[in-house]
Formats: structure tokens, sequence, C-alpha cells
């Protein structure tokens, strides 16, 4: 039986696109499109990609909620009209273009999360044709570009059947003329602040600390299948999605390329980078805000602390965690920890098993939800400059740099050299 027949029934899933691959495809890009007027310079970007040697298709998601504007609805139609000149025009033996219209989405699902699965869950329904189970579904943005290595990159990393998922290193413009100089005095703050984030972790011990931008990731089709597929999110449908694939293991980071994502606002979602910016111009230095590195000192003392928890007692695990700083000490009283902990102790065969089951409870949800915690109790939120300067004190680097484009520089070569803690510049394997 082929890998995803089970899925696709329970998930009611029809073709949207009347052809089937001319052949077995081993890559498909998956772009969700709303009013996006820039779209065929994204498309532009992957057809300058050295191209990969495996059968490769791109399927754009064109779509809009039901109460979308008129100029939204007409730059859909001409993005529709674009797109499939577009494929007559670049079709080849080894790479397709293909677009999916979805018009007046109900509002309930209407969003970058109920596009973005509509695009993956075709692209499994293609592989499943073939069994093609061991294909890649590469998640991509109509704002995006890429550098010319960007697919041949993707090839080379799924060459390795070990892995399950990936994660591939990005940059925003920081400057140039297409958008005012204090949007890209923002959006050095907030990729900033997500790099801190992202390094923040690692400096805790949190296993899986990898960036998780909707523009920039692979999955392997048989592990989406498997992990239930893509969330209908209309905001931080990535985030969720990629926790339930990097606790799996053998998630890769893909260095050796780029995506570049749009520095642009959005007021399409509540939060992520559209959002901030817009925030950002709005109402200036209070909208780009981050965890403080003094947050992250509890979470690292509680995940040092957790291997001692194994055999402990219910009294021995109340005193350990009793030397927790204050802010985790408070936040595992509020939910309940001794209880969750007790119930991991019980369901654990080894010492093994009960980290594997205690990482998997601490996961990356509640490490967001202790940080907005301990911010509300404990801590002040910080410029990303600030909190990004504190942990490099706390990593004793040496040299600080002064400003904030300089500490965004620095902590881009940090981790796309792979000397950071946890990163690896190609294919690391996470059991």
């Amino acid at each position: 039986m082929p890998f995803a027949d089970e899925y696709i029934s329970r998930h009611r899933i029809s073709p949207r696109l009347p052809e089937p691959p001319p052949k077995r495809p081993e890559m498909i890009v998956v772009i969700p499109c709303y009013s996006e007027p820039g779209l065929l310079r994204s498309l532009q970007a992957l057809y300058d990609c050295k191209k990969p040697s495996c059968y490769t298709e791109i399927i754009v998601v064109i779509n809009h909620p039901e109460n979308a504007p008129q100029e939204n609805r007409r730059q859909n139609e001409q993005s529709l009209h674009e797109m499939r000149r577009w494929a007559k025009e670049h079709d080849s033996s080894q790479l397709r273009w293909h677009a999916v219209y979805l018009p007046d989405v109900p509002l309930k699902d209407s969003g970058v999360g109920y596009a973005r699965k509509m695009g993956m869950d075709e692209a499994v329904y293609r592989f499943n044709l073939f069994d093609a189970g061991n294909g890649t579904i590469v998640g991509f943005d109509a704002d995006a570009l890429c550098d010319a290595n960007y697919l041949t990159a993707l090839e080379d990393c799924f060459s390795h059947p070990e892995i399950n998922g990936a994660s591939v290193y990005f940059e925003h413009p920081t400057a140039g003329d297409e958008f005012p100089c204090r949007l890209y005095e923002g959006i050095i703050l907030y990729e900033l602040h997500l790099r801190y984030l992202n390094e923040a972790m690692r400096y805790a011990g949190f296993q899986h600390a990898f960036h998780t931008v909707g523009s920039a990731f692979a999955v392997r089709a048989s592990v989406y299948v498997k992990q239930g597929g893509m969330n209908r999110r209309k905001a931080g449908e990535d985030f969720h999605f990629l926790h339930k694939i990097i606790p799996l293991g053998n998630y890769a980071e893909i260095n050796h390329t780029r995506v570049i994502p749009s520095p642009r606002m959005s007021d399409r979602v509540p939060f992520g980078t559209g959002a901030g910016l817009r925030r950002w111009m709005k109402e200036g230095a209070t909208a780009l805000v981050t965890y403080p590195a003094a947050a992250f000192d509890g979470l690292k003392a509680f995940f040092n602390l957790a291997p001692s928890l194994y055999q402990a007692d219910t009294q021995e695990i109340a005193q350990r965690c009793a030397s927790l700083p204050e802010p985790m000490r408070n936040y595992l009283h509020h939910i309940d920890y001794s209880r969750h902990i007790a119930a991991i102790q019980r369901n654990s065969a080894s010492e093994e098993s009960f980290q594997k089951q205690f990482r998997a409870w601490f996961g990356g949800l509640h490490v967001i939800k202790y940080l907005n915690y301990s911010c509300i109790h404990h801590f002040e939120k910080q410029s990303p400059d600030r909190a990004a300067s504190d942990l490099l004190r706390r990593l004793h680097t040496g040299h600080i740099p002064a400003t904030a484009k300089e500490l965004l520089q620095y902590y881009r070569d940090w981790e796309r050299s792979g000397n950071n803690s946890g990163s690896f510049p190609f294919i690391p394997l996470r059991r």
C-alpha cells in the first residue's frame, strides 16, 4: 500500500491539479500566495537556481478569504494568469510549475496555515502516486528570494535517508532602496531577536532549538504524513508544525545556502515578522522587544537538574527544584510540575526513556510559556540588542559588537559557521 493512502483517506484529500506528475517526483516546493504582486520575482529566483538532478515541482497556492477586498481578488486573478503563463514558458523535463487556486476560503479556515496545508497535502498526493515517501516537501514564500544553490542544497541534504526535516539558513535584507530606512532598522532588530532567541535556548540546553521560519524549511513526505500534516493556524503554523518534526531527531540545518525573506510589513497575521514590523513603524522601539538573557538562566538550571530527577522521590524532587531561580521555581509550581514528573517516572523503564519523555513534556510550547510567565511576573522584556549582548557575556565570547547591525552580523556568522552551541554547518543528526 502506498505510504500516504491512510492519510489521504482520513483527511479526504482530492487532487486539485488535473494532471499527475509525468514521472516520480523527489522534491516539491510549496508556496502560499495571497495578493502578492511580486510573485514572479520569487519564481524567477527559483528558476535561476542551479537545477537539481531530481525531478522537481513548484506548487503555488493562490488563495483568498471569502471577505477579501476587491483589490486583493484582482491581484490573485492576475497572479493566477501570470502563473499559468509562467508554467507554459518555463516547464521543463526536470522542473515543472503549478498553480492551485483557492478563492473564497471560509473565514474559519482562511490564512497562511490553511494555504500551506493545502499545498503540502497536494504534494503528498502527488508523491503517493509513486509511493515516494522519501520525497521532500519544501516550504517557501511568495515574497522570498534565494541563493543560486538553494535547490541543490536541499537535494544534497535529503539525499541522506535518515534526515526527517531541515531548517534552511535565512537572511532578511538590511539595506536597500525598496523599503524605507526605518523599516530596515526594524528588520535588523527583529531578525536579531530571532537569532538571539535560538541561541539563548541552546545556551539553556534546550535540545530542540532550531529556527522555524515558514519560508525556510523542508520535511520528508513520509514524516509529514506520520506527524499528521500541517495545521491550519492563521499565524505560527510553522512553529507548531516543526515542533512536531524536530523532536523526532535527525533534524538538519542547511547553512550553505540562503533564503532571503521579505522585510515588509503585514496586517494579515497577529504576530510574526510582518506584524512585528507594522508595530515597529507605528510604535517605535517599544514594539520590538525580547526575553532577557536572565530568563534563560532559570531554564538552563532546570534542564541541568533534569537527569537527577529520574529516581528521585517526591521530597527529593521538591528539594532540588527549590534550588532553582525564583522565576523557574514559580513557573513549575504554576504548572503542577511534581505531578508531571511523577507520571514520567512511572512510564520510564530507563534513564534514557525518562530523559526522552521529559524533553517531550517540557518542549517548545512550555519553553515559550515559561518565558512569557517570567516576563509577566519577574522580568521586563528588553531590546534585542541589549539581550543579545547579555547572552554573549554569559558565553564569554570576548568582543561584543556595539550596534544592533553588528550584533546581527555576529550572530549570523556564528550560526552559519557551526561554532555555536548545538549548531552545525550541515546536517547535524539529533536524536
